[in-house]
């Protein structure tokens, strides 16, 4: 067996140097192409030609180092017990290519066209589809790849039971987490571009995915919560069952004031703001004889769950300064002490009343 000359390890380190930059040279190429495709009216073709774009890389890339390593008299030889595993590369090439392009195919396709439905159940499913059919498109391929290696699937297939069974009880909060997700994405009470209160956090979900699921926060912040938390939370869905909510404030006003001049001004600002609506009616009522003002409840019905502090900053501006124009007072905090004669120097007695 002769030795390898190093003409021929450098003749093979430039083919495979000129395959690592085509690949990298074709994944370009493709996506160019992809934006262009995008233009045509389904864009279905700039879809397929953004998927292909990877794995076809990773293809030409791959077949570079083979033919690099064949070129090598001593590495041919054993060629021979490589064509399980080369045909095992292209089923799994195969099966990235299949799994991008469902996945794909279902997200700028079929929810969509979910979305435009009058029912949400068709929706539903479809996000069930988005979340479990890769995945079983990848079981599939790397079953078919291991048979192709000379692996007993069978044999596989009935040991993952066994094993599978180990795993369910060493990952039970993944597990957990997995069937929490599919059970979400099913539940017509909990969708993405809902806007949610959890626990402490508030925000609008971004993504239901088989671990967790993703909220922006109002504060810019991407939240990540595992699903087995949502699954053990009250969740308050702020956008159902409509989009509309009510907002509560509380004014104080001084005993002197003229509360039915009080209500007016109150109920004509709640009119002046565009977001608060007027059926259902605005409700202006005295909740409370407070110790130092009478406590005014204003209820308002706005369109939607967000922005709920502009609308709130607009009514008491508004009302403080009506109420600055009209001498409504606002009044502060204040205790008024009854003193009741004087005893010795040593005990002085003091009520106090408030």
């Amino acid at each position: 067996m002769s030795s390898v000359s190093v003409n021929a390890i450098l003749v093979s380190l430039l083919i495979v140097a000129a395959g690592v930059v085509g690949a990298y040279l074709l994944y370009h190429l493709f996506q160019w192409l992809g934006v262009r495709g995008d233009r045509g009216r389904y864009r279905l073709d700039g879809l397929v030609l953004r998927v292909l774009g990877p794995p076809m890389s990773l293809m030409v890339a791959l077949v570079s180092v083979n033919y690099a390593l064949y070129r090598l008299p001593r590495v041919r030889e054993q060629f021979g017990a490589w064509d399980g595993a080369q045909r095992a590369v292209i089923i799994v090439t195969g099966t990235w290519i299949l799994a991008s392009l469902v996945k794909h195919l279902i997200r700028e396709y079929g929810l969509p066209l979910a979305e435009r439905t009058d029912t949400d159940v068709d929706e539903r499913i479809v996000r069930i589809l988005d979340l479990t059919a890769v995945y079983v498109i990848w079981m599939a391929g790397l079953l078919i790849a291991l048979r192709e290696l000379g692996i007993q699937v069978t044999a596989f297939v009935a040991s993952l039971g066994i094993v599978g069974l180990a795993v369910a009880l060493a990952a039970k909060t993944i597990l957990s987490n997995v069937l929490t997700g599919i059970t979400l994405t099913a539940d017509r009470n909990f969708r993405v571009g809902d806007r949610i209160q959890v626990g402490d956090y508030v925000g609008d979900v971004l993504e239901i995915n088989l671990h967790k699921t993703v909220i922006r926060t109002r504060d810019n912040e991407i939240v990540l919560i595992p699903n087995d938390v949502l699954g053990k939370e009250v969740i308050v869905n702020h956008m159902l069952p409509e989009q509309k909510t009510r907002i509560e404030m509380q004014i104080g006003v001084s005993y002197r004031a003229d509360l039915d001049r009080a209500t007016d001004i109150l109920d004509e600002i709640l009119h002046t703001h565009d977001r608060i609506l007027s059926e259902p009616a605005p409700e202006v009522n005295v909740t409370a004889l407070d110790d130092s003002a009478v406590e005014i409840q204003v209820l308002a019905w706005i369109d939607g769950p967000r922005g709920k502090r502009r609308v709130r900053d607009h009514v008491y501006r508004r009302a403080l300064a009506r109420f600055d124009e009209t001498g409504i007072e606002i009044p502060f905090p204040q205790r008024v002490v009854h003193l009741q004669g004087t005893v010795s120097p040593d005990a002085e007695h003091v009520d106090g009343a408030v």
